[in-house]
């Protein structure tokens, strides 16, 4: 029988790699626990936004300063000179393990940057790196989506061949009329930045208080309330900690309910406060998503988080 086109293989067919495996292979391997580094940093690569001089650089070395207590750290502060080194980082001390890279001191990735920070991760092996900024670093290009990705998988190839954790930091637009109310929105840049990290985080000043949104592909989305006392970040903790000084009476019903659901009378008689007072209140928390309840014949209780979908 004569063979046909689809009967004929070729010898240099068979010399293609077949990539890939079975999904049971990948769900039956057994794999180690990535452990968190800190409470703050989800673990993977994650990308931080702010605006200008709203924090960012000052909480990512404050998590570099707790973690390099007991692990390395590989801090690229790409901005700094000696001179701003020496004022920033001055209470560190020798029992913090931290290899710094200043200011023109390493080049921008598809410039030789790339075959440095693989020298630097192979020969230091920190367990987490920081990017301050990703400007600074990133892969120059024209700005098109396609050409954004590749600039920022240059870092998470790399970061994840070495399976440590990586945290860059990176600009957010000023606040106008326009914006919307998702603060990941502001990230400066085109969307593919943050298509590509495992993590997103933004620092946001918001009607006085400063706020910290997290949210990545196995993560719970978050926001944590922070407050900023003797050059230090504190995390302010409580299911009412962002209503503590705009609105006191609110954050004790968010504790409240945090116990369990209640009733508006349950919740006016717990706290001395008016029945009417904690209807309002009521009302305006369930307007922000923090509570609700299926009818007025329920008692309320606290929004619980969804998964990211």
């Amino acid at each position: 029988m004569m063979n046909t086109k689809h009967d004929t293989t070729n010898d240099d067919d068979l010399q293609i790699r077949c990539v890939g495996r079975s999904l049971m292979e990948v769900l039956t391997e057994t794999l180690d626990i990535k452990p968190q580094l800190h409470s703050w940093l989800p673990p993977g690569l994650t990308l931080l936004g702010g605006k200008t001089k709203s924090g960012k650089s000052t909480l990512a070395e404050q998590i570099a300063e707790e973690i390099s207590e007991n692990k390395k750290v590989l801090y690229l502060a790409l901005e700094y000179n000696k001179r701003m080194a020496q004022g920033r980082f001055k209470r560190f001390t020798t029992k913090h393990q931290i290899h710094l890279v200043l200011e023109g001191e390493m080049n921008r990735m598809g410039n030789g940057g790339e075959k440095e920070l693989e020298a630097l991760l192979f020969h230091y092996k920190p367990k987490l790196v920081i990017v301050d900024i990703l400007a600074k670093i990133k892969r120059k290009n024209n700005g098109h989506y396609d050409e954004e990705y590749n600039a920022m998988t240059d870092i998470k190839e790399l970061i994840d061949q070495f399976d440590i954790d990586c945290l860059v930091l990176t600009h957010s637009s000023k606040p106008s009329s326009n914006d919307s109310t998702d603060p990941f929105d502001k990230i400066i840049g085109s969307t593919a930045l943050q298509g590509v990290p495992d993590n997103l985080m933004v620092l946001e000043q918001s009607k006085g208080q400063t706020k910290l949104h997290t949210k990545g592909r196995l993560i719970y989305p978050s926001e944590k309330v922070l407050k900023f006392e003797d050059g230090r970040y504190e995390e302010r903790i409580g299911a009412g900690a962002e209503y503590e000084d705009k609105a006191p009476v609110q954050a004790l019903v968010l504790e409240e309910l945090k116990k369990s659901p209640k009733m508006v009378k349950e919740l006016s008689d717990t706290l001395s406060k008016d029945k009417g007072q904690i209807s309002n209140v009521c009302s305006s928390l369930a307007n922000d998503g923090k509570i609700h309840r299926s009818d007025r014949t329920k008692p309320w209780s606290l929004v619980e988080p969804n998964l990211l979908t």
